[in-house]
């Protein structure tokens, strides 16, 4: 049997608070309960998830250099000596470290075409091989060379948006805008359906963004959405991924189903 390909998806929304670092980490351990390898690169500065999920973020990522800073600045070295364990040995992580805006701004400055083509040069065929699954959480910036770039090679973005935030779904113009340019170049690449988070079931102002987003956006919205807890935010502040902090959880079970709603939307496109 062929082996799957590789499936790299960008997670996107210049809106912060949305959940996207919280997605990409809950959605990567569901995908791991699984059996599904996952490599999960964080492009957010603040580097939260990087410094939680890392088994030993100060001595690997940051003693050691093994982050996206470095690679950013390394010459043509591939991204597997960059990568990082984490407690979960399904899950392996390109971690952030506080310096990389400043990389991001220096990088700006470049006028080097080849800016624009980092990922898939850093990630060889060998290293996405390793792989079911690479996972871009990107910074909510309206701006970022590092997200262009990650939606350059991967052949997935995904929306997410916060059920409970109108601003989140008014900030998809730039989004739109951002994927029409990318699609210049990455003509491959195809929108997941949106994750809304934060999900109140008796709340009627999700309920229609449900709705609306459904109709605003072409690739629909999953049906499995992410409940709003105050879980979440405990989960954060031991530092642990939902499924650790709480595993039978709603949340926990509610990003069990996205993984499984992501997988069969992918096999069936």
């Amino acid at each position: 049997m062929a082996k799957q390909k590789t499936q790299i998806i960008t997670i996107v929304c210049n809106k912060g608070g949305v959940g996207r670092s919280t997605t990409a980490i809950n959605f990567a351990w569901s995908l791991a309960k699984k059996r599904k390898r996952v490599l999960v690169c964080d492009l957010d500065a603040q580097a939260n998830w990087s410094s939680s999920l890392a088994i030993n973020y100060n001595r690997d990522v940051v003693e050691y250099g093994k982050n996206i800073t470095n690679l950013l600045k390394s010459s043509g070295e591939s991204a597997s000596d960059y990568i990082v364990d984490t407690r979960n040995e399904k899950i392996k992580l390109l971690a952030s470290t506080l310096m990389l805006d400043s990389t991001e701004v220096e990088m700006k400055s470049l006028l080097d075409a080849n800016i624009f083509r980092l990922f898939t040069h850093f990630f060889s065929r060998k290293l996405k091989s390793d792989f079911d699954y690479i996972i871009f959480d990107t910074p909510p910036q309206k701006s970022s060379v590092l997200t262009l770039n990650a939606l350059l090679t991967s052949n997935w973005y995904w929306y997410i948006l916060s059920a409970e935030d109108q601003w989140s779904l008014d900030a998809r113009v730039v989004i739109k805008k951002i994927i029409d340019d990318v699609k210049k170049l990455n003509p491959r690449i195809k929108p997941l359906p949106i994750l809304l988070t934060k999900y109140v079931n008796n709340s009627a102002q999700s309920r229609e963004m449900k709705s609306v987003a459904d109709n605003k956006f072409a690739s629909g919205v999953f049906n499995a959405t992410i409940p709003y807890s105050n879980i979440i935010a405990k989960s954060h502040s031991s530092r642990q991924s939902i499924h650790e902090h709480s595993p039978g959880s709603l949340v926990a079970q509610s990003y069990d189903k996205v993984a499984l709603a992501v997988g069969r939307f992918i096999s069936s496109h």
